[in-house]
């Protein structure tokens, strides 16, 4: 591979698109005035959480409440834990969203019809998801209390309540947890620019005269590439402002962090842009089909605004082969957990595989490729 005809490309790339005043705003400012537009949309209701239980009560009582709360498969137990600070580490980890907290003679304190209150702690990243959870366990523990104590009559529901607590969310803002995720849709504005300009040189006919030339295959997809990414990074710049200053999204994590991170994401998203543009013989359908195959089933299926159903199999493998499934665990930890990048090395790896595995492949399809 040559460099300079590598760097000849991509600086080629970079005056096509600054010279163009679509295709510019489509790189830089879109995505930012999307992520505006898009973040007052959306509002769906959760139906499945995963729930992590600390019984310091250990009573006959208190399991019959946890299989209670579960018996519908609404609320599903992924572990139990012996320690108050195990708490922190699976939601942190994302792999629960409410933690429940059974306080020591809850039975003893019912018996007695004295109030014994239970603490449910949740990731308030999702303030959806949080703010659906905390209901269903306010209802669910209401009609456990009427069961428990009929001769109580209506004061039964008083004496076991729920009292929750939002973590890295507190006040429960969807937007907190709307405008981060979003980000990864947004973001797929400069990988679908990548795929049109791929499709219009060979619709145009210029594809034919760079493969007269010395260029390599690699060296012609590395360049546009390049471009493509940088100002994809440049249009977090905007993202960044909108979200931070205008929703007060809170940025509790590093900047550096969220860029380098954000160039992993359009990496694996241009990656998908090569394959796409092996097949698409025009630009229109270069663009459908990136927004048909990526950015529409990114909305519902992603985790963005539901959780991702693991019930299913195909549901599940669908989600995780997307890539803004895993951007949206990595906006969201760095915005409101606060993450580095050593906390997210398993998103980070699994865009990283994405983008080199599909660039590997549109590489071999590509017909400019010289073995």
């Amino acid at each position: 591979m040559s460099l300079h005809r590598l760097s000849a490309i991509t600086r080629k790339e970079f005056h096509h698109v600054t010279r163009d005043v679509r295709t510019l705003f489509l790189v830089t400012i879109a995505p930012a005035f999307l992520l505006f537009t898009l973040a007052y949309v959306f509002s769906m209701d959760a139906e499945h959480f995963r729930l992590v239980v600390l019984d310091l009560d250990r009573t006959e009582l208190s399991r019959q409440y946890v299989a209670d709360l579960t018996s519908d498969g609404t609320f599903r137990i992924v572990a139990y834990l012996e320690r108050q600070e195990q708490v922190d580490e699976w939601l942190q980890a994302g792999r629960a969203n409410v933690a429940l907290v059974i306080p020591p003679d809850t039975d003893a304190a019912l018996r007695a019809m004295r109030p014994a209150p239970v603490q449910a702690i949740l990731d308030g990243v999702d303030s959806l998801a949080a703010s659906q959870a905390l209901g269903q366990l306010n209802a669910r523990t209401s009609a456990f209390a009427m069961t428990l104590l009929p001769q109580a009559n209506g004061i039964a529901p008083e004496l076991l309540d729920v009292r929750g607590l939002a973590w890295y969310n507190p006040p429960l803002k969807s937007l907190n947890s709307m405008v981060p995720g979003l980000m990864a849709l947004v973001l797929t504005m400069p990988a679908l620019a990548f795929a049109m300009s791929l499709s219009r040189e060979k619709e145009l006919g210029s594809f034919e005269g760079l493969a007269s030339t010395p260029i390599q295959g690699l060296e012609y997809i590395f360049g546009k590439m390049t471009a493509y990414i940088v100002f994809g990074l440049i249009s977090t710049v905007p993202m960044l402002l909108v979200a931070v200053w205008w929703f007060r999204v809170p940025m509790r994590g590093s900047v550096i962090t969220f860029l380098a991170l954000a160039a992993c994401y359009v990496f694996a998203s241009c990656g998908f842009s090569v394959l796409v543009a092996n097949f698409a013989k025009s630009q229109q359908t270069a663009m459908l089909v990136v927004i048909l195959v990526f950015f529409v089933p990114s909305f519902f299926l992603a985790g963005l605004i539901l959780p991702i159903d693991t019930s299913s199999f195909w549901s599940s493998a669908t989600a995780f082969a997307l890539p803004a499934t895993h951007f949206i665990v990595i906006a969201r930890g760095v915005f409101l957990k606060g993450l580095s990048i050593g906390d997210l090395v398993s998103p980070t790896l699994i865009l990283l595989g994405m983008g080199g595995g599909a660039l590997m492949l549109g590489l071999v399809l590509f017909r400019k490729w010289i073995a």
